[in-house]
């Protein structure tokens, strides 16, 4: 079974502290659902730090959980992708 989650109505237009988002995902991990949908409709900006916990949290979920990301904007993508771009990095540097 799905849920849906709407990150407006936890955080409202932006992501911006680490501590918040840990919270958030602390409850999305405990959620019985297999396949959750996080819905970004009106989430304009998510910080760095936000971001590299939100890509952390998915590594360690993807085994568990179905994520999908819907109505994400140019902005919150490209953070996530500049994110995602130093994990790739870092592991190259290391193999």
């Amino acid at each position: 079974m799905q849920k849906v989650f709407f990150l407006a109505d936890s955080f409202g237009n932006q992501i911006i502290t680490r501590n918040s988002i840990k919270l958030f995902l602390d409850k999305l991990s405990s959620a019985s659902n297999k396949e959750i949908i996080l819905d970004f409709n009106d989430i304009f900006f998510i910080s760095r730090s936000c971001a590299d916990e939100y890509i952390k949290w998915k590594i360690i979920s993807s085994s568990k959980k179905n994520i999908i990301e819907i109505n994400m904007n140019n902005e919150v993508r490209m953070m996530f992708k500049l994110v995602s771009l130093q994990y790739k990095r870092n592991l190259s540097l290391s193999a």
